[in-house]
This record gives structure tokens, C-alpha cells and sequence, in this order.
């Protein structure tokens, strides 16, 4: 672990300087490779927690409900008229049901990117609507949201029935009002459905935003736990290749899958052995066939270590589903033992020495 008290010796002052630093979220000593982002050093505390005076009446209830009393994490995130918008994960529990909690999806927006103000109600949550069968009474779960080239947003977020979670499709303008599209892969693999979650589409850096990429005419994603590649031509209906990254299944898609000359950046999360049940990772994928890896840093870039990132409801686990360039720096945001919302800065030159950080598309 990094240690959080760095002592100085002010000889010509003739003494000792105590000088506290934010503690990197690498190894100390560990070379950060030259294809890989950062190194991010966290916020010394969370920047969202639930919030037990918000209050939502539940449309299938049919009562008030204090939808994020229990967590707030896993959040998205968007970089939208100079603010930062956080889309998280928020748990209404406990209840006395087999799964103990809803989750339905939070807004909270911010424009230092630390200090967030919150909508009273969430903005996507299970209803009386067609969708029902996937959503209730789990809810609506871990997210990743895209931007598309017109400046519309895409949100890939996992359904949760209490027997089953499946990757679907939601679609805005604003953030606040959402369009439901049901789930991902239903028009071309209807038997693939269940079980599917965590859909990470490719982006690139466009005018100092993260947008979806085409790839050969095609926009890619990478789901689930073995970041298994799926296409799709309008970001909604997705195919599956058949192709995974891990075929094991070790990684999920995490927070990015950024296109440069290079390859494709790929943040993605799953335990380890001694720093926590769930970690966070990069790796650089071949963008020819977009599952080989060239390289992988082994020592994860996100681990817990903080009090609140090592106690709460899903214990020693933090979760990225967030990164975004702002205000000259990457900021990626993360959950933290399923309870809390954190956030990490790693620098992002105006002159990138990595090659193809624009992601220009051959």
C-alpha cells in the first residue's frame, strides 16, 4: 500500500516538515507503462452517500419509498455545458423481500467535479411499463452511459428481476427524461438475454469529450464478466460476435474503453487474491480483432484501502463504471464496499505523449 505521510527534512530550516499527500492508487515503486492512464490519486472522502430524506413515490408500490436511504454508488458519468453528471446507483433498502432493496438510477451534478447537488427523485426506475418483467422488483442496476455524435445520450444498464440481470438500453437528451428500449440483445439473440450486465461501448476523445466510436462502419461493446464483444448500428440492438477478451470470465467492463492508434484503452474490474474482492484495472487491446491483449498492468490501478471503501455493504470492493476527461484532468469515479461514491484524478497532458489519444479512426 502507498503510505499517506510523506516526511520531509528541512535542513536549511533546521526541521521537520510533516507534509500529507493523497495516497496513489498504484503500488509504490510500480513504473507506470507508457500505454497506460495515470497514476490517479484519490479523494481523501466520498464525494456522494446515500441520503435517507429523499423520497420517490414508486409507481408499482404505490407508496413513498426513500429510494437511496441505503447506498448511492456504481455511478456513469458525463461531461455536459461545463458540469459533471453523475447517473448512480441508489438502493432504497433494507426491505422485507428475498432481495432486501430496489435500486433505481440518481442524478447529481457538479462543476468542480467534487461538491454534487442532487435530483430529489431518480431519473430511471422500474414501472408499470412493458419493462417490468426485467426490472421488478431489483431494479435498475450498474450503468455506463455514451455519448453519441449528435449529442444524444445512451445509457447500458443492468436489469435486475431477483432471478435474473440482463444489459438494457435507455436513451435521452437532457440527462432527466429517459426512453426505454428493453434489453440489448433481444432482437438478435433472444436465448442470450438472461445474464448479460455491464455494457462498456467504445469512445473516443472528440473536441475534449468521450464519444462513441466507429469501427469498421460499426459501433462495439464489451459486456459482462468475460468482456465479451457485441456490435450494433444505432448504439440500441446489439449483436453478439461471439468473442470475448477473458473467455474465463475473471473482468468485467469497467469504466472506459477508449479507441486510439494504438489500441483500445480498456479499464475493467474483478478481484484479487489479497487487496479486495473487487479491483480495477487497465489493459491495451488489439483494435484489429478487439479481444487480444497487448499489454496488462497487473497491479490493480483501484483497490480498497479507505475505511469506506473497505466497510460497508459489499465489503473491500470498489467499482468504476466512470471516467471522463475535466477540467484538464481524467476524473474517474467509482463505488466504494457498494455504499459510498468516490472519485480519483489521474493528469491528462494538453500535449498526450500516448500515441492516437484523439482516437482517430482508421
Amino acid at each position: 500500500m502507498v503510505s499517506n505521510l510523506v516526511v520531509l527534512a528541512l535542513v536549511g530550516a533546521g526541521a521537520c516538515c510533516l507534509v500529507l499527500r493523497a495516497p496513489l492508487v498504484q503500488r509504490t515503486g510500480e513504473p507506470q507503462p507508457a500505454w497506460a492512464l495515470g497514476p490517479f490519486v484519490k479523494e481523501p472522502q466520498p464525494v456522494l452517500s446515500p441520503q435517507a430524506s429523499s423520497t420517490f413515490q414508486c409507481p408499482i408500490e404505490q407508496r413513498a419509498v426513500r429510494w437511496e436511504q441505503q447506498n448511492v454508488y456504481n455511478p456513469a458519468a458525463v461531461v455536459r455545458r461545463g458540469k459533471v453528471y453523475l447517473l448512480y446507483r441508489a438502493d432504497d433498502g433494507p426491505k422485507p423481500t428475498a432481495w432486501g432493496r430496489t435500486c433505481r438510477i440518481g442524478l447529481a451534478w457538479s462543476s468542480d467535479g467534487r461538491t454534487f447537488t442532487r435530483r430529489d427523485e431518480p431519473v430511471l426506475f422500474p414501472d408499470s411499463d412493458p419493462f417490468k418483467a426485467h426490472e421488478w422488483e431489483g431494479g435498475c442496476e450498474d450503468l455506463h452511459v455514451v455519448e453519441g455524435e449528435d449529442g444524444a445520450y445512451t445509457m447500458n444498464y443492468t436489469t435486475w428481476n431477483g432471478g435474473s440481470d440482463t444489459v438494457s438500453i435507455a436513451t435521452s437528451r437532457d440527462l432527466v427524461h429517459w426512453t426505454k428500449h428493453g434489453p440489448a440483445f433481444a432482437r438478435a439473440a433472444p436465448d442470450a438475454v438472461p445474464g448479460s450486465r455491464s455494457g462498456v461501448v467504445v469512445t473516443r476523445m472528440a473536441n475534449g469529450r468521450l464519444v462513441a466510436a466507429k469501427l469498421r462502419g460499426k459501433y462495439w461493446m464489451y459486456s459482462t464478466h468475460p468482456c465479451a464483444l457485441s456490435w450494433s448500428d444505432d448504439l440500441i440492438h446489439w449483436t453478439p460476435t461471439g468473442k470475448a477478451v477473458w473467455p474465463r470470465g475473471d473482468r468485467e467492463a469497467g469504466a472506459v474503453a477508449l479507441l486510439r492508434d494504438d489500441g483500445i484503452l480498456l479499464m475493467t474490474q474483478g478481484g484479487h487474491p489479497t487487496l479486495g474482492s473487487w479491483t480495477v484495472r487497465q489493459a491495451l487491446i488489439d483494435r484489429n480483432d478487439m479481444v487480444t491483449v497487448l499489454h496488462e498492468q497487473e497491479p490493480p490501478l483501484l483497490y480498497p484501502e479507505r475505511e469506506w471503501e473497505l466497510k460497508g455493504f459489499c465489503d473491500r470492493t470498489t467499482v468504476a463504471n466512470a471516467l471522463v476527461p475535466f477540467k484538464g484532468k481524467w476524473n474517474l469515479y467509482y463505488g466504494a464496499a457498494d455504499h459510498v461514491i468516490g472519485r480519483a484524478q489521474a493528469p491528462m497532458p494538453a500535449a498526450s505523449p500516448l500515441p492516437g489519444v484523439t482516437g482517430r479512426v482508421r
